[in-house]
């Protein structure tokens, strides 16, 4: 009897290590493997889309609990209503539920075995000074490099590029705005990107950037 009651013990044991391993999100085959990240600016507010690549290198399912968080301060509050979809392929985007608590965003993807999932967030943060700042470090709780990121930075026509603590390249963008990227390749990043503007010169309301006009390709990433 007391064997039994011990192998018993033994198997409740194994059995809830196995759900605390597949079902908590926490020990997880998925990585972070690649981002696309687009930057628009506008009178008072940026806005941020950010495409998320996804994989699950097991050959078992797996679930990833993630939190995303925002780099809120007195100047740049929290932004109040996150939108966060997973783009399908050859369908339109599924909301995704998440939770909003100390200034980030949790969810949790289930994903089968070797299955790649992009995750879209978009968000709108007050700017109530004349520059920004993207969260990059935190990536780094991945341990290992991301192997493919880019970013992109784009002003209204009435507006230049201050600085940025990255390199950045000018882009051609259509309306005359400026437009600036900069890309990595086995990005393990060890500052955040902060960047700034100026008015060069009155801005008209025409001048102004038109949020949700340019978009990230629902698709995928290249």
């Amino acid at each position: 009897m007391g064997r039994r009651s011990s192998a018993d013990l033994w198997l409740a044991g194994g059995l809830i290590v196995v759900a605390v391993y597949f079902f908590s999100g926490y020990f997880t085959t998925v990585r972070f493997e690649r981002e696309r990240i687009q930057v628009q600016v506008g009178r008072g507010a940026v806005r941020i889309s950010g495409l998320y690549e996804y994989r699950n290198r097991s050959w078992l399912p797996a679930v990833l609990t993630l939190g995303v968080p925002f780099p809120a301060d007195q100047a740049h509050p929290a932004p109040a209503f996150p939108l966060l979809t997973e783009a399908v392929d050859g369908g339109g985007p599924v909301l995704i539920p998440y939770t909003s608590r100390g200034g980030e965003v949790r969810f949790r993807l289930f994903f089968r075995p070797q299955e790649v999932k992009r995750v879209r967030l978009e968000y709108e943060q007050p700017a109530r000074l004349p520059n920004g700042r993207y969260l990059l470090t935190t990536t780094r709780a991945w341990r290992r490099p991301i192997e493919d990121a880019s970013f992109t930075l784009l002003l209204p026509r009435c507006y230049a590029l201050a600085a940025s603590n990255y390199p950045l390249t000018a882009l051609s963008a259509p309306g005359g705005r400026a437009a600036f990227s900069f890309s990595r390749d086995q990005f393990y990043p060890d500052r955040d990107w902060e960047f700034a503007w100026e008015e060069r010169q009155p801005c008209v309301p025409a001048q102004q950037a038109r949020f949700g006009q340019a978009r990230l390709g629902q698709g995928g990433l290249s």
